[in-house]
C-alpha cells in the first residue's frame, strides 16, 4: 500500500511540473513558481501526514498489543498468585502461590523439624554418635527423634527406629542418641551396620494418600515393597499412624516375648517334671514288679484260704447237721421225760388217794 501511494505521489509531482510548464505561457513566472512550490509543499505535507498517520497506527497497535499483553500478564500473575476461582465444590484448581505457600506451611508444620545428611561417627551397644553439619539444629537432651537411613531401599536403607537425645556436646555439633524403645535383634543388627548419612525427623512423618497415589506404577514400585504397592496406589485408602503402629508393635513384641519366656519356663518345668515322672515311673515299674510277685503270692494264699474256708464251711455244715440231730433227739427225750413225769405224777396221785381211803 505504501509503494502505491509513493507511485501516485510521484505521478502527481510529474503532473505538477507539466502543469507549471504549460501555465508558464500565460502566468507570470513568479506565480508559476509559487504555485509549483505550493503544490510540492502540499504533496510533502500530505506524504508526511500519511506517514504520521501510519506511524500513529503502528504505535497504536503496539500500544494495544502491549496493553493486551500487560492485561494477559496481569491475569496470569493473578492466577499464579491467587489461583483460579473456586469450583462448585469449593476447590481451587489450579492453586496459586498463596495456596501453595499455605500448603507448604501446613506440610512443614505437619512434618516438623528435620535434619538431612547427618553422618554417623560410631554405634556402640545401640548408642549412636553423630556429628551434625551445623550448630543450628534445635536438638536438646531428652528430645525424641526418628532416624531414617538415606541409603536407597534397594540398597538396604530402612527406618532405624525411635531415639532419644542423650547428650549434646559443648560445640553442639556432637550429638549422642540412644533407642527410646528397646530394639529387636534384627533392628540392633541393622543399626550397627548403619554408616549414614541419616535423616532425623523430630516428628514421625504423617501418612498422605496423595504422595504415592500420584506416582506411576514403576516409581511407586521402586519406593515400596511389592506387597504394599497396590494398597498405596489407592487415593481413598485408610491413613496409617506409623508412630502408633511402632509403639503398638513394641507392646505386642513385649507381650510376645513375655509369652515366649513364660512358655519356655513352662517347657523347662514340664521337661523337669517329665524327667521326674520318668524316674517315678521307673520306680513305680519296679514296685509293680514287686507287687506282681506279692499278688501271685497273695493269689496262692487266697486259694489256700479259700480251700481252708471251704473245709471250715463243710465242718460247719456237719456240726449244724449234728446239732440238728442232737436237738431232735433232745426234744424227743424231753417229751419222753415229760410223759414219764406225767405218768409218775398220776401214779403218785392214785397211790395217795388209795392210802387216804383206807381207814
Amino acid at each position: 500500500m505504501a509503494l502505491v501511494l509513493e507511485i501516485l505521489l510521484g505521478l502527481a509531482i510529474l503532473a505538477s511540473f507539466f502543469i507549471a510548464y504549460m501555465s508558464a505561457r500565460t502566468w507570470p513566472i513568479v506565480q508559476v513558481v509559487l504555485v509549483a512550490f505550493l503544490f510540492l509543499g502540499t504533496v510533502a505535507f500530505f506524504y508526511l501526514s500519511a506517514r504520521t498517520l501510519k506511524t500513529h497506527d503502528a504505535w497504536r497497535k503496539v500500544v494495544n498489543n502491549a496493553k493486551a499483553e500487560v492485561e494477559r500478564l496481569q491475569r496470569d500473575t493473578k492466577l499464579l498468585v491467587e489461583g483460579a476461582e473456586p469450583n462448585a465444590e469449593g476447590l481451587v484448581d489450579p492453586k496459586g502461590i498463596r495456596q501453595l505457600q499455605q500448603d507448604m506451611q501446613k506440610l512443614t508444620i505437619d512434618r516438623g523439624g528435620v535434619l538431612y545428611g547427618v553422618p554417623v561417627d560410631s554405634v556402640t551397644d545401640g548408642v549412636v554418635q553423630l556429628t551434625l553439619p551445623s550448630t543450628v539444629h534445635g536438638l536438646e537432651p531428652g528430645m525424641v527423634v526418628f532416624a531414617f537411613s538415606e541409603v536407597p531401599r534397594q540398597e538396604g536403607g530402612h527406618y532405624l527406629g525411635e531415639f532419644k537425645v542423650t547428650q549434646v556436646g559443648d560445640d553442639t555439633t556432637k550429638v549422642q542418641i540412644a533407642p527410646n524403645l528397646p530394639l529387636t535383634a534384627e533392628q540392633a543388627a541393622r543399626l550397627a551396620a548403619a554408616t549414614g548419612p541419616l535423616t532425623l525427623y523430630m516428628t514421625m512423618p504423617i501418612d498422605d494418600t496423595a504422595v504415592f497415589s500420584s506416582l506411576d506404577d514403576a516409581t511407586r514400585g521402586a519406593l515400596l515393597p511389592a506387597a504394599s504397592s497396590d494398597e498405596f496406589a489407592k487415593p481413598e485408602r485408610t491413613l496409617h499412624d506409623y508412630e502408633q503402629y511402632f509403639h503398638e508393635h513394641f507392646v505386642q513384641v513385649s507381650l510376645l516375648n513375655d509369652a515366649i519366656n513364660k512358655l519356655n519356663s513352662n517347657i523347662a518345668r514340664m521337661t523337669a517334671a517329665t524327667t521326674e515322672a520318668e524316674k517315678e515311673g521307673a520306680f513305680r515299674q519296679g514296685e509293680k514288679v514287686k507287687l506282681a510277685a506279692d499278688l501271685a503270692q497273695f493269689d496262692k494264699e487266697k486259694q489256700a484260704i479259700a480251700a481252708y474256708q471251704e473245709s471250715l464251711a463243710q465242718v460247719q455244715r456237719d456240726v449244724v447237721e449234728k446239732m440238728k440231730a442232737s436237738f431232735v433227739a433232745n426234744r424227743q427225750m424231753a417229751a419222753q421225760i415229760t410223759a414219764s413225769q406225767l405218768r409218775a405224777a398220776q401214779e403218785i396221785d392214785q397211790r395217795s388217794n388209795s392210802a387216804a381211803a383206807q381207814p
